[in-house]
């Protein structure tokens, strides 16, 4: 990507403020989607944009004026494709890609492409590649997981996911006995028949059944999609599988990447028949995400003296 030096100015959009920093995080970002793209060709593995990312292509061709970070979609065989072929292609650029089979400690349904684990990072390169921006910049990657047509099949699924995701989410909850939680895991590795890791390693592989749980059916078995992260809270966030069987290129901050065909079907799934009104509604994490390893680099400089640019005071 190529910018002006104006493009990271202040602006207002729709009304709503657009920071120079949040300029510079979009910017980065998009360095890291270029970078995901180009692996995802060279492999002819298959994803979309998704969730507000495909709601900023199709409504704004690029960014949500208050949104901050960028969602991929993945059907399941091809993230399956992704994470066994392209580890290496992402080390190579710097980035890394996370998931409960990379990372003993990560607790989340999405994968995660990030091009660093720092809170922040000055050095001259990661800044010169990243527009200035010092801050973690990747992408949320959401799989899209078949659901099966049976009934009896599908509850017995969701029971098991369930279980599974909340036992990690609540694995170090001391209000839980310690002997109740193991009988629970125990019971969980018996129905999926699957041997127990030992003590040290139980939560992550907690995580590990939750993913596999939602892989245990393909394309053949099923006619709608989900993600298992927002299917546990509300059973009607479910897509038609022909929504995504094909691929249109749309615009999205003056490059086009793909989408799925059937985004008309997919939006109005998700936000409403209404999606092309914009609404700011509050999003799953504080606005911007970056706001809290700010405030650690800003104590940073203070602490040692070091005068803090004139780039990096504000949000």
């Amino acid at each position: 990507m190529n910018y002006q030096a104006d493009y990271f100015n202040s602006e207002k959009i729709e009304g709503f403020e657009v920071s120079s920093m949040m300029k510079r995080c979009w910017a980065a970002q998009m360095e890291v989607l270029e970078s995901f793209d180009a692996v995802c060709k060279k492999y002819s593995v298959k994803y979309f944009l998704a969730y507000g990312t495909l709601l900023g292509a199709v409504r704004h061709k690029g960014f949500i004026p208050w949104d901050d970070d960028i969602d991929i979609w993945m059907l399941r065989e091809d993230i399956d494709r992704l994470t066994n072929l392209a580890v290496d292609d992402f080390n190579r650029v710097g980035m890394e890609l996370i998931t409960p089979f990379t990372d003993a400690e990560y607790d989340n349904l999405a994968y995660r492409l990030v091009n660093t684990r720092n809170s922040y990072c000055l050095q001259e390169d990661f800044l010169k590649k990243y527009w200035l921006f010092p801050f973690m910049a990747g992408l949320d990657i959401f799989t899209l997981n078949y659901l099966p047509r049976d009934e009896k099949m599908l509850s017995d699924m969701r029971i098991l996911m369930v279980s599974a995701n909340v036992l990690g989410q609540e694995w170090d909850n001391p209000d839980l006995s310690q002997e109740e939680k193991m009988g629970l895991y125990l019971q969980l590795c018996d129905m999926l028949g699957v041997e127990p890791v030992n003590n040290d390693g139980i939560r992550n592989h907690l995580w590990q059944l939750t993913d596999r749980i939602g892989g245990m059916y393909s394309s053949e078995d099923s006619d709608l999609l989900t993600t298992w992260g927002y299917y546990i809270e509300d059973e009607r966030k479910v897509f038609r599988k022909e929504w995504f069987e094909d691929i249109v290129e749309l615009e999205f901050e003056g490059m086009f990447f793909p989408c799925p065909a059937g985004y008309d079907s997919v939006l109005k799934a998700e936000f409403g028949d209404d999606y092309m009104i914009p609404r700011r509604v509050a999003g799953s994490h504080d606005y911007p995400y970056y706001s809290r390893a700010h405030a650690h680099m800003l104590e940073m400089f203070e602490t040692q003296g070091i005068h803090c640019p004139e780039i990096y005071r504000g949000l």
